[in-house]
Protein backbone atom coordinates (compact mmCIF):
# COMPACT_ATOMS: atom_id res chain seq x y z
CA UNK A 1 0.00 0.00 0.00
CA UNK A 2 2.78 2.63 0.69
CA UNK A 3 4.43 1.99 -2.72
CA UNK A 4 0.70 2.19 -4.41
CA UNK A 5 0.40 5.13 -2.35
CA UNK A 6 4.14 6.81 -3.27
CA UNK A 7 3.57 6.23 -7.02
CA UNK A 8 0.37 8.01 -6.72
CA UNK A 9 1.77 11.31 -4.79
CA UNK A 10 4.62 10.92 -7.53
CA UNK A 11 2.21 10.99 -10.55
CA UNK A 12 0.43 13.79 -8.62
CA UNK A 13 3.57 15.94 -8.27
CA UNK A 14 4.52 15.38 -12.38
CA UNK A 15 0.93 16.42 -13.43
CA UNK A 16 0.95 19.61 -10.94
CA UNK A 17 4.41 20.63 -12.24
CA UNK A 18 3.91 19.85 -15.83
CA UNK A 19 -0.01 22.12 -15.17
CA UNK A 20 2.32 24.97 -13.88
CA UNK A 21 5.36 24.56 -16.88
CA UNK A 22 2.43 24.95 -19.04
CA UNK A 23 1.07 27.91 -17.66
CA UNK A 24 4.44 29.81 -17.38
CA UNK A 25 5.30 28.54 -21.10
CA UNK A 26 1.86 30.34 -21.92
CA UNK A 27 2.31 33.30 -19.98
CA UNK A 28 5.33 34.14 -21.51
CA UNK A 29 4.81 32.91 -25.08
CA UNK A 30 2.06 36.17 -24.55
CA UNK A 31 4.90 38.12 -22.83
CA UNK A 32 7.22 38.03 -26.11
CA UNK A 33 3.95 38.42 -28.56
CA UNK A 34 3.01 42.01 -26.40
CA UNK A 35 6.67 42.54 -26.68
CA UNK A 36 7.26 41.92 -30.08
CA UNK A 37 4.09 43.71 -31.27
CA UNK A 38 5.29 46.07 -34.49
CA UNK A 39 8.59 44.73 -34.78
CA UNK A 40 9.39 42.86 -38.08
CA UNK A 41 10.64 39.72 -38.55
CA UNK A 42 14.50 38.63 -39.35
CA UNK A 43 13.85 38.30 -42.85
CA UNK A 44 16.82 36.38 -43.27
CA UNK A 45 14.94 32.95 -41.78
CA UNK A 46 11.31 34.18 -44.87
CA UNK A 47 11.76 31.12 -46.97
CA UNK A 48 10.21 33.22 -50.11
CA UNK A 49 10.21 30.51 -52.58
CA UNK A 50 7.54 28.50 -49.87
CA UNK A 51 5.59 31.82 -49.66
CA UNK A 52 5.53 32.67 -52.81
CA UNK A 53 4.18 29.80 -54.09
CA UNK A 54 0.30 30.51 -52.73
CA UNK A 55 0.26 33.34 -55.11
CA UNK A 56 1.29 31.47 -58.35
CA UNK A 57 -1.38 29.05 -58.09
CA UNK A 58 -3.68 31.99 -57.41
CA UNK A 59 -2.47 32.71 -61.05
CA UNK A 60 -5.52 30.24 -62.30
CA UNK A 61 -7.82 32.51 -60.17
CA UNK A 62 -7.28 35.73 -62.38
CA UNK A 63 -10.06 35.75 -63.59
CA UNK A 64 -11.62 36.87 -60.72
CA UNK A 65 -9.00 39.91 -59.89
CA UNK A 66 -8.28 43.02 -61.59
CA UNK A 67 -4.95 42.60 -61.75
CA UNK A 68 -1.95 40.60 -60.49
CA UNK A 69 0.92 42.54 -59.86
CA UNK A 70 3.70 41.36 -62.52
CA UNK A 71 7.26 40.16 -61.61
CA UNK A 72 8.16 43.93 -63.32
CA UNK A 73 6.32 45.75 -61.45
CA UNK A 74 7.63 43.90 -58.07
CA UNK A 75 11.34 43.78 -59.43
CA UNK A 76 11.05 47.66 -60.24
CA UNK A 77 9.40 48.79 -56.70
CA UNK A 78 11.32 46.31 -54.52
CA UNK A 79 7.93 44.57 -53.56
CA UNK A 80 9.70 41.53 -52.17
CA UNK A 81 11.52 43.52 -49.69
CA UNK A 82 8.60 45.62 -48.96
CA UNK A 83 7.03 42.78 -48.06
CA UNK A 84 9.41 41.29 -45.77
CA UNK A 85 8.82 44.93 -43.76
CA UNK A 86 5.40 44.36 -43.75
CA UNK A 87 4.95 40.81 -42.99
CA UNK A 88 4.16 40.65 -38.66
CA UNK A 89 2.38 37.75 -39.95
CA UNK A 90 2.60 34.65 -36.80
CA UNK A 91 1.37 31.56 -39.06
CA UNK A 92 2.55 30.36 -42.67
CA UNK A 93 -0.36 30.61 -44.07
CA UNK A 94 -1.02 34.06 -42.96
CA UNK A 95 2.46 34.86 -44.37
CA UNK A 96 1.19 33.28 -47.74
CA UNK A 97 -1.78 34.96 -48.12
CA UNK A 98 -0.25 38.36 -47.27
CA UNK A 99 2.58 37.75 -49.97
CA UNK A 100 -0.71 37.52 -52.29
CA UNK A 101 -2.83 40.20 -50.95
CA UNK A 102 0.06 42.29 -51.98
CA UNK A 103 0.51 41.40 -55.23
CA UNK A 104 -3.25 41.34 -56.29
CA UNK A 105 -5.88 44.04 -56.61
CA UNK A 106 -9.47 42.95 -56.20
CA UNK A 107 -11.75 44.03 -58.91
CA UNK A 108 -13.79 46.00 -55.91
CA UNK A 109 -12.44 46.97 -52.42
CA UNK A 110 -15.11 44.51 -49.99
CA UNK A 111 -12.49 41.95 -48.59
CA UNK A 112 -10.46 44.92 -48.66
CA UNK A 113 -12.78 46.49 -45.94
CA UNK A 114 -13.39 43.26 -44.10
CA UNK A 115 -9.36 43.06 -43.35
CA UNK A 116 -9.29 47.08 -42.35
CA UNK A 117 -12.02 46.51 -40.20
CA UNK A 118 -10.75 43.86 -38.57
CA UNK A 119 -7.25 45.52 -38.07
CA UNK A 120 -8.93 47.67 -36.47
CA UNK A 121 -10.17 45.53 -33.50
CA UNK A 122 -6.90 44.12 -33.83
CA UNK A 123 -5.25 47.22 -33.13
CA UNK A 124 -7.66 48.55 -30.16
CA UNK A 125 -7.94 45.19 -28.74
CA UNK A 126 -4.96 43.81 -27.19
CA UNK A 127 -6.68 40.88 -25.27
CA UNK A 128 -8.22 39.57 -28.18
CA UNK A 129 -4.95 40.03 -30.41
CA UNK A 130 -3.01 38.00 -28.29
CA UNK A 131 -5.54 35.12 -27.94
CA UNK A 132 -6.17 34.87 -31.65
CA UNK A 133 -1.92 35.07 -32.19
CA UNK A 134 -1.62 31.89 -29.70
CA UNK A 135 -4.14 30.23 -31.81
CA UNK A 136 -2.34 31.58 -34.53
CA UNK A 137 0.64 29.59 -33.56
CA UNK A 138 -0.57 25.92 -34.68
CA UNK A 139 0.58 26.86 -37.71
CA UNK A 140 3.46 28.53 -37.68
CA UNK A 141 5.74 26.05 -38.50
CA UNK A 142 6.79 25.37 -41.90
CA UNK A 143 5.09 22.52 -42.61
CA UNK A 144 2.09 24.51 -43.07
CA UNK A 145 3.40 26.08 -46.07
CA UNK A 146 2.18 22.69 -47.34
CA UNK A 147 -1.60 23.23 -46.74
CA UNK A 148 -2.06 25.34 -50.20
CA UNK A 149 -0.65 22.38 -52.13
CA UNK A 150 -3.63 20.71 -50.58
CA UNK A 151 -6.12 23.08 -52.23
CA UNK A 152 -3.82 24.01 -55.76
CA UNK A 153 -3.00 20.47 -56.03
CA UNK A 154 -2.76 18.33 -59.79
CA UNK A 155 -5.72 16.52 -60.61
CA UNK A 156 -5.32 13.08 -59.87
CA UNK A 157 -7.69 10.22 -61.20
CA UNK A 158 -8.30 6.97 -59.68
CA UNK A 159 -6.63 4.25 -61.58
CA UNK A 160 -8.49 3.04 -64.32
CA UNK A 161 -8.07 -0.79 -62.43
CA UNK A 162 -9.68 0.27 -59.24
CA UNK A 163 -12.61 -2.13 -59.86
CA UNK A 164 -9.47 -4.89 -59.40
CA UNK A 165 -8.78 -3.42 -56.60
CA UNK A 166 -12.06 -3.62 -54.79
CA UNK A 167 -12.38 -7.31 -56.05
CA UNK A 168 -8.36 -7.98 -54.62
CA UNK A 169 -9.33 -6.42 -51.24
CA UNK A 170 -12.57 -8.66 -51.24
CA UNK A 171 -11.30 -11.86 -52.08
CA UNK A 172 -8.31 -11.16 -49.17
CA UNK A 173 -11.48 -10.94 -46.56
CA UNK A 174 -12.59 -14.46 -47.93
CA UNK A 175 -9.83 -15.89 -47.81
CA UNK A 176 -8.53 -14.72 -44.39
CA UNK A 177 -12.37 -15.92 -43.13
CA UNK A 178 -12.35 -19.34 -44.98
CA UNK A 179 -8.89 -20.20 -43.80
CA UNK A 180 -9.94 -20.92 -40.34
CA UNK A 181 -11.78 -23.36 -42.17
CA UNK A 182 -9.92 -24.30 -45.20
CA UNK A 183 -6.22 -23.74 -44.46
CA UNK A 184 -5.56 -24.05 -48.11
CA UNK A 185 -7.11 -20.27 -48.88
CA UNK A 186 -3.84 -19.23 -46.79
CA UNK A 187 -2.07 -19.61 -49.91
CA UNK A 188 -4.41 -17.81 -52.02
CA UNK A 189 -4.49 -14.88 -49.57
CA UNK A 190 -0.27 -15.07 -49.71
CA UNK A 191 -0.51 -14.81 -53.31
CA UNK A 192 -2.69 -11.68 -53.32
CA UNK A 193 -0.94 -10.05 -50.32
CA UNK A 194 1.79 -10.05 -52.87
CA UNK A 195 -0.53 -8.72 -56.00
CA UNK A 196 -1.82 -6.18 -53.14
CA UNK A 197 2.28 -5.35 -51.82
CA UNK A 198 2.81 -3.96 -55.86
CA UNK A 199 0.01 -1.94 -55.38
CA UNK A 200 0.33 -0.54 -52.30
CA UNK A 201 3.96 0.68 -53.01
CA UNK A 202 2.95 1.71 -56.61
CA UNK A 203 0.63 4.11 -54.75
CA UNK A 204 3.15 5.09 -52.33
CA UNK A 205 4.37 8.05 -54.30
CA UNK A 206 1.09 10.08 -54.57
CA UNK A 207 0.64 9.48 -51.19
CA UNK A 208 3.42 10.85 -49.99
CA UNK A 209 3.31 13.74 -52.32
CA UNK A 210 0.01 14.73 -50.21
CA UNK A 211 0.64 13.84 -46.50
CA UNK A 212 2.11 16.59 -45.41
CA UNK A 213 -0.72 18.90 -46.94
CA UNK A 214 -3.56 16.42 -45.50
CA UNK A 215 -1.96 16.61 -42.18
CA UNK A 216 -2.28 20.78 -42.45
CA UNK A 217 -5.46 20.48 -43.17
CA UNK A 218 -6.44 18.72 -39.80
CA UNK A 219 -4.43 21.90 -37.93
CA UNK A 220 -5.67 24.04 -40.49
CA UNK A 221 -9.20 23.21 -39.69
CA UNK A 222 -8.94 23.23 -35.74
CA UNK A 223 -7.36 26.82 -35.60
CA UNK A 224 -10.12 28.47 -38.35
CA UNK A 225 -12.63 26.27 -35.34
CA UNK A 226 -11.05 27.73 -32.47
CA UNK A 227 -10.96 31.61 -34.20
CA UNK A 228 -14.80 31.44 -35.27
CA UNK A 229 -15.49 30.23 -31.79
CA UNK A 230 -14.54 34.04 -30.83
CA UNK A 231 -17.36 35.85 -30.94
CA UNK A 232 -15.58 38.75 -31.90
CA UNK A 233 -14.03 37.28 -34.84
CA UNK A 234 -17.32 35.23 -35.99
CA UNK A 235 -18.80 38.73 -35.86
CA UNK A 236 -16.70 40.27 -39.22
CA UNK A 237 -16.41 36.58 -40.45
CA UNK A 238 -19.93 35.32 -40.39
CA UNK A 239 -19.95 32.82 -43.29
CA UNK A 240 -17.20 30.18 -41.46
CA UNK A 241 -19.39 28.83 -39.28
CA UNK A 242 -21.10 27.27 -41.96
CA UNK A 243 -17.84 26.28 -43.93
CA UNK A 244 -16.22 24.74 -41.01
CA UNK A 245 -19.63 22.37 -40.77
CA UNK A 246 -19.27 21.53 -44.67
CA UNK A 247 -16.12 20.60 -44.27
CA UNK A 248 -16.11 18.91 -40.72
CA UNK A 249 -17.27 15.44 -42.48
CA UNK A 250 -13.80 15.61 -44.34
CA UNK A 251 -12.03 15.77 -41.40
CA UNK A 252 -13.64 12.90 -39.74
CA UNK A 253 -12.18 11.26 -42.89
CA UNK A 254 -9.19 12.07 -42.88
CA UNK A 255 -8.69 11.41 -38.75
CA UNK A 256 -10.47 7.87 -39.55
CA UNK A 257 -7.61 6.54 -41.58
CA UNK A 258 -4.63 8.33 -40.10
CA UNK A 259 -3.60 9.66 -43.43
CA UNK A 260 -1.12 12.32 -41.82
CA UNK A 261 0.84 9.60 -40.37
CA UNK A 262 1.07 7.19 -43.12
CA UNK A 263 4.59 8.42 -44.89
CA UNK A 264 5.85 8.59 -41.64
CA UNK A 265 8.90 5.57 -42.56
CA UNK A 266 7.56 2.48 -42.32
CA UNK A 267 10.07 0.23 -41.95
CA UNK A 268 11.37 3.08 -39.01
CA UNK A 269 8.31 3.02 -36.70
CA UNK A 270 8.05 -0.79 -35.34
CA UNK A 271 4.84 0.43 -34.00
CA UNK A 272 3.26 1.06 -37.46
CA UNK A 273 3.98 -2.31 -38.67
CA UNK A 274 1.39 -4.54 -37.46
CA UNK A 275 -1.18 -1.35 -39.17
CA UNK A 276 1.10 -1.68 -42.58
CA UNK A 277 0.97 -5.14 -43.08
CA UNK A 278 -3.29 -4.82 -43.01
CA UNK A 279 -3.32 -1.72 -45.02
CA UNK A 280 -1.03 -3.68 -48.01
CA UNK A 281 -3.49 -6.69 -47.33
CA UNK A 282 -6.77 -5.38 -47.56
CA UNK A 283 -5.39 -1.62 -49.54
CA UNK A 284 -6.64 0.09 -47.55
CA UNK A 285 -4.49 3.07 -47.85
CA UNK A 286 -5.20 3.51 -51.83
CA UNK A 287 -9.08 2.86 -51.26
CA UNK A 288 -8.64 5.25 -48.47
CA UNK A 289 -6.86 8.07 -50.27
CA UNK A 290 -9.07 8.30 -53.71
CA UNK A 291 -11.86 8.52 -51.15
CA UNK A 292 -10.34 11.69 -49.88
CA UNK A 293 -9.67 13.08 -53.01
CA UNK A 294 -12.94 13.13 -54.24
CA UNK A 295 -13.67 14.93 -51.12
CA UNK A 296 -11.40 16.89 -51.54
CA UNK A 297 -11.97 17.63 -55.12
CA UNK A 298 -15.87 18.37 -54.15
CA UNK A 299 -14.65 20.93 -51.50
CA UNK A 300 -11.75 22.48 -53.27
CA UNK A 301 -13.69 26.20 -53.46
CA UNK A 302 -14.64 25.60 -49.60
CA UNK A 303 -10.37 24.78 -48.99
CA UNK A 304 -10.01 27.99 -50.91
CA UNK A 305 -12.04 29.82 -48.42
CA UNK A 306 -10.99 28.25 -45.42
CA UNK A 307 -7.40 29.24 -46.10
CA UNK A 308 -8.54 32.92 -47.35
CA UNK A 309 -10.35 33.25 -43.71
CA UNK A 310 -7.35 32.36 -41.51
CA UNK A 311 -4.60 34.59 -44.08
CA UNK A 312 -6.89 37.37 -43.47
CA UNK A 313 -7.32 37.64 -40.03
CA UNK A 314 -3.56 37.03 -39.76
CA UNK A 315 -2.97 39.43 -42.70
CA UNK A 316 -5.19 41.83 -40.72
CA UNK A 317 -3.13 41.24 -37.49
CA UNK A 318 0.41 42.18 -39.38
CA UNK A 319 -1.62 45.29 -40.76
CA UNK A 320 -2.25 46.47 -37.34
CA UNK A 321 1.23 45.63 -36.00
CA UNK A 322 2.88 47.65 -39.51
CA UNK A 323 0.61 50.82 -38.47
CA UNK A 324 1.64 50.85 -35.30
CA UNK A 325 5.64 50.52 -36.30
CA UNK A 326 4.59 54.05 -38.29
CA UNK A 327 5.22 57.66 -37.58
CA UNK A 328 2.98 58.94 -40.06
CA UNK A 329 0.54 56.61 -42.48
CA UNK A 330 -3.22 57.16 -44.05
CA UNK A 331 -6.07 55.31 -45.75
CA UNK A 332 -6.27 56.42 -49.26
CA UNK A 333 -9.28 57.87 -50.71
CA UNK A 334 -10.04 56.33 -53.72
CA UNK A 335 -11.52 59.18 -56.05
CA UNK A 336 -13.38 58.22 -59.42
CA UNK A 337 -11.72 60.95 -61.50
CA UNK A 338 -8.16 60.54 -62.93
CA UNK A 339 -5.97 62.50 -60.80
CA UNK A 340 -3.31 62.32 -57.73
CA UNK A 341 -3.18 64.01 -54.58
CA UNK A 342 -0.35 63.31 -51.84
CA UNK A 343 1.08 64.57 -49.04
CA UNK A 344 4.11 63.92 -47.39
CA UNK A 345 4.84 60.80 -49.44
CA UNK A 346 7.40 58.73 -48.31
CA UNK A 347 9.64 55.68 -49.51
CA UNK A 348 8.70 52.47 -46.89
CA UNK A 349 12.58 51.35 -47.22
CA UNK A 350 14.13 54.77 -46.80
CA UNK A 351 14.82 55.50 -43.25
CA UNK A 352 14.59 59.03 -42.82
CA UNK A 353 13.29 59.69 -46.10
CA UNK A 354 12.59 63.36 -47.25
CA UNK A 355 8.60 63.52 -47.15
CA UNK A 356 7.43 65.00 -50.92
CA UNK A 357 3.75 66.77 -51.73
CA UNK A 358 2.21 66.14 -55.73
CA UNK A 359 -1.12 67.21 -56.21
CA UNK A 360 -2.15 66.58 -60.13
CA UNK A 361 -5.70 67.47 -61.39
CA UNK A 362 -6.80 65.71 -64.89
CA UNK A 363 -3.11 65.88 -65.48
CA UNK A 364 0.18 63.13 -65.69
CA UNK A 365 3.56 63.72 -64.72
CA UNK A 366 6.43 64.34 -66.26
CA UNK A 367 9.64 64.65 -63.91
CA UNK A 368 12.86 66.22 -64.71
CA UNK A 369 16.15 66.22 -62.52
CA UNK A 370 19.90 64.86 -62.98
CA UNK A 371 20.86 61.86 -61.17
CA UNK A 372 20.86 61.10 -57.70
CA UNK A 373 18.28 64.21 -57.21
CA UNK A 374 15.25 61.89 -56.61
CA UNK A 375 13.01 61.49 -59.33
CA UNK A 376 13.12 57.55 -59.46
CA UNK A 377 12.68 57.33 -55.84
CA UNK A 378 10.15 59.78 -56.33
CA UNK A 379 8.07 57.64 -58.64
CA UNK A 380 8.79 54.48 -56.80
CA UNK A 381 7.56 55.75 -53.56
CA UNK A 382 4.46 57.08 -55.74
CA UNK A 383 4.05 53.14 -57.07
CA UNK A 384 4.57 51.33 -53.97
CA UNK A 385 2.37 53.18 -52.28
CA UNK A 386 -0.51 52.75 -54.90
CA UNK A 387 0.61 49.26 -54.42
CA UNK A 388 0.05 49.25 -50.44
CA UNK A 389 -3.12 51.62 -50.72
CA UNK A 390 -4.79 49.07 -52.78
CA UNK A 391 -3.96 45.76 -51.20
CA UNK A 392 -3.72 47.11 -47.38
CA UNK A 393 -5.53 50.13 -47.39
CA UNK A 394 -2.42 52.06 -45.76
CA UNK A 395 0.16 54.60 -47.58
CA UNK A 396 2.79 55.81 -45.70
CA UNK A 397 1.89 59.40 -46.39
CA UNK A 398 -0.20 62.07 -44.18
CA UNK A 399 -2.94 62.24 -47.33
CA UNK A 400 -3.12 59.76 -50.62
CA UNK A 401 -5.88 59.94 -52.75
CA UNK A 402 -5.33 58.18 -56.28
CA UNK A 403 -7.55 56.17 -58.43
CA UNK A 404 -8.08 52.70 -57.94
CA UNK A 405 -6.33 51.41 -60.87
CA UNK A 406 -3.92 48.39 -62.24
CA UNK A 407 -0.07 49.24 -62.12
CA UNK A 408 2.68 49.22 -64.72
CA UNK A 409 6.27 50.37 -64.62
CA UNK A 410 9.07 49.98 -66.97
CA UNK A 411 11.81 51.07 -64.53
CA UNK A 412 14.85 48.71 -64.65
CA UNK A 413 15.49 47.26 -67.69
CA UNK A 414 18.63 45.28 -68.87
CA UNK A 415 20.10 43.44 -71.99
CA UNK A 416 20.34 39.94 -72.15
CA UNK A 417 22.64 38.57 -74.13
CA UNK A 418 21.41 34.80 -73.90
CA UNK A 419 18.39 35.90 -74.88
CA UNK A 420 19.73 38.20 -77.72
CA UNK A 421 17.31 40.94 -76.69
CA UNK A 422 18.80 44.52 -76.65
CA UNK A 423 17.80 47.21 -74.15
CA UNK A 424 15.53 48.75 -76.70
CA UNK A 425 13.81 45.96 -77.98
CA UNK A 426 13.08 44.95 -74.17
CA UNK A 427 11.73 48.19 -73.86
CA UNK A 428 9.94 48.05 -76.91
CA UNK A 429 7.89 45.06 -76.00
CA UNK A 430 7.17 46.76 -72.35
CA UNK A 431 6.14 49.45 -73.95
CA UNK A 432 3.78 47.79 -76.62
CA UNK A 433 1.65 46.13 -73.57
CA UNK A 434 1.29 49.74 -71.73
CA UNK A 435 -0.52 50.56 -74.90
CA UNK A 436 -2.56 47.97 -75.07
CA UNK A 437 -3.46 47.90 -71.43
CA UNK A 438 -3.94 51.56 -71.96
CA UNK A 439 -6.98 50.99 -73.92
CA UNK A 440 -8.92 49.29 -71.57
CA UNK A 441 -11.84 50.70 -69.63
CA UNK A 442 -10.13 50.09 -66.16
CA UNK A 443 -7.84 53.32 -65.49
CA UNK A 444 -3.90 52.09 -64.98
CA UNK A 445 -0.70 53.96 -63.54
CA UNK A 446 2.12 53.68 -65.52
CA UNK A 447 5.31 54.57 -64.52
CA UNK A 448 8.39 54.89 -66.90
CA UNK A 449 12.23 55.88 -66.18
CA UNK A 450 14.02 57.35 -68.99
CA UNK A 451 11.84 56.32 -72.13
CA UNK A 452 13.80 54.88 -75.12
CA UNK A 453 16.86 55.97 -73.54
CA UNK A 454 19.12 53.75 -75.60
CA UNK A 455 18.28 55.90 -78.71
CA UNK A 456 19.72 59.00 -80.29
CA UNK A 457 18.01 62.58 -79.00
CA UNK A 458 16.31 63.45 -81.73
CA UNK A 459 14.06 59.97 -82.31
CA UNK A 460 14.18 59.33 -78.41
CA UNK A 461 12.18 62.85 -78.06
CA UNK A 462 9.93 62.60 -80.76
CA UNK A 463 8.87 58.51 -80.14
CA UNK A 464 8.51 59.51 -76.46
CA UNK A 465 6.29 62.27 -77.25
CA UNK A 466 4.13 59.92 -79.66
CA UNK A 467 4.08 57.18 -77.21
CA UNK A 468 3.58 59.71 -73.70
CA UNK A 469 0.95 61.49 -75.70
CA UNK A 470 -1.03 57.89 -76.17
CA UNK A 471 -0.94 56.80 -73.07
CA UNK A 472 -2.16 59.46 -71.45
CA UNK A 473 -5.80 59.33 -72.76
CA UNK A 474 -8.43 57.54 -71.94
CA UNK A 475 -8.66 56.70 -67.71
CA UNK A 476 -4.91 56.72 -67.54
CA UNK A 477 -2.30 57.93 -65.07
CA UNK A 478 0.98 58.55 -66.39
CA UNK A 479 4.51 59.22 -64.44
CA UNK A 480 7.33 59.93 -66.61
CA UNK A 481 10.94 61.06 -65.41
CA UNK A 482 13.79 61.94 -68.30
CA UNK A 483 16.74 63.54 -68.63
CA UNK A 484 15.07 64.80 -72.16
CA UNK A 485 14.21 68.81 -71.50
CA UNK A 486 12.39 69.08 -74.36
CA UNK A 487 10.16 66.95 -73.92
CA UNK A 488 8.87 69.86 -71.21
CA UNK A 489 7.62 72.21 -74.15
CA UNK A 490 5.88 69.31 -76.45
CA UNK A 491 3.71 67.72 -72.97
CA UNK A 492 3.07 70.87 -71.46
CA UNK A 493 -0.37 70.43 -72.33
CA UNK A 494 -0.84 66.97 -71.19
CA UNK A 495 1.44 66.28 -68.41
CA UNK A 496 2.07 69.04 -65.10
CA UNK A 497 6.13 69.70 -65.65
CA UNK A 498 8.07 69.24 -62.26
CA UNK A 499 11.72 68.74 -61.41
CA UNK A 500 14.14 67.65 -58.94
CA UNK A 501 17.58 69.74 -58.25
CA UNK A 502 20.66 70.18 -57.02
CA UNK A 503 23.15 72.89 -55.89
CA UNK A 504 26.94 72.95 -55.48
CA UNK A 505 28.65 74.14 -52.78
CA UNK A 506 31.95 74.63 -51.50
CA UNK A 507 33.18 71.83 -54.74
CA UNK A 508 30.40 69.07 -53.73
CA UNK A 509 26.83 68.21 -54.85
CA UNK A 510 23.67 69.02 -52.23
CA UNK A 511 20.30 67.30 -52.67
CA UNK A 512 17.24 67.91 -50.86
CA UNK A 513 15.48 65.56 -52.52
CA UNK A 514 12.48 67.59 -52.94
CA UNK A 515 9.74 67.75 -55.58
CA UNK A 516 9.34 71.57 -57.20
CA UNK A 517 6.85 72.50 -59.64
CA UNK A 518 7.77 73.45 -62.93
CA UNK A 519 10.47 72.32 -65.46
CA UNK A 520 14.23 72.17 -64.75
CA UNK A 521 16.47 75.33 -65.74
CA UNK A 522 19.51 74.47 -64.17
CA UNK A 523 22.21 72.21 -65.66
CA UNK A 524 25.20 71.02 -63.55
CA UNK A 525 26.27 68.11 -65.85
CA UNK A 526 29.45 70.03 -66.36
CA UNK A 527 29.80 71.66 -62.97
CA UNK A 528 30.19 67.97 -61.81
CA UNK A 529 32.68 67.24 -64.20
CA UNK A 530 34.93 70.32 -63.39
CA UNK A 531 34.16 69.31 -59.30
CA UNK A 532 35.96 65.96 -60.11
CA UNK A 533 38.90 67.52 -61.37
CA UNK A 534 38.15 66.95 -65.41
CA UNK A 535 41.03 68.32 -67.44
CA UNK A 536 40.23 72.39 -68.05
CA UNK A 537 40.35 71.43 -72.03
CA UNK A 538 37.60 69.08 -71.43
CA UNK A 539 35.52 72.19 -69.24
CA UNK A 540 36.35 74.92 -71.54
CA UNK A 541 35.65 72.28 -74.72
CA UNK A 542 32.05 71.31 -73.51
CA UNK A 543 31.16 74.79 -72.61
CA UNK A 544 31.66 76.10 -76.02
CA UNK A 545 29.88 73.55 -77.31
CA UNK A 546 26.83 74.11 -74.89
CA UNK A 547 26.54 77.99 -76.29
CA UNK A 548 27.02 77.01 -79.42
CA UNK A 549 24.33 74.76 -79.18
CA UNK A 550 22.21 77.25 -77.14
CA UNK A 551 22.31 79.47 -80.42
CA UNK A 552 21.30 77.07 -82.68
Amino acid sequence: MLIAFYIILTLLIIYVLVYFYKKLAEKTNRERLRQDWGQPKNSRYIDLDSVENYFLNTISDSAEKLQLISDKVANDLYLNEVFKLVDRTVSRVGQQFLYARLRTLDKNTDALMVQDAFAELMADDEELRLNTQVILQKLEKNDSYYFQDLVYAKKIDRPEFMPLIYLLTFLNIACLLAGFFYPTAFLVFGGVFIINSGIHYWNKNNVSVHTSSLGEFLKAFDTAKSLDAEPKISTHFPDTGLLIRELTPLKRKMIGVKLDNMAEGDAAIVGFLVFELLKIAFNIEIISFYSIIDSLREKKEKLKDLFKFIGTVDTAISVAAFRSSLDHYCKPVFNSTIGLEVLAVRHPLIADCVPNDLHLEQKNLLLTGSNMSGKTTFIRSVGINMILGQTLLTCLADKFVMPYSKIFSSITISDSLLEEKSYYFEEMRIIKEFIQESRNEAPSFFILDEIFKGTNTIERVSAGKAILSYLAKNNNLVFVSTHDTELNELLKSEYDLYHFTETVAEEELLFDHKIKKGPLKTRNAIKILEINDYPAAIINDANATVDLLMRD
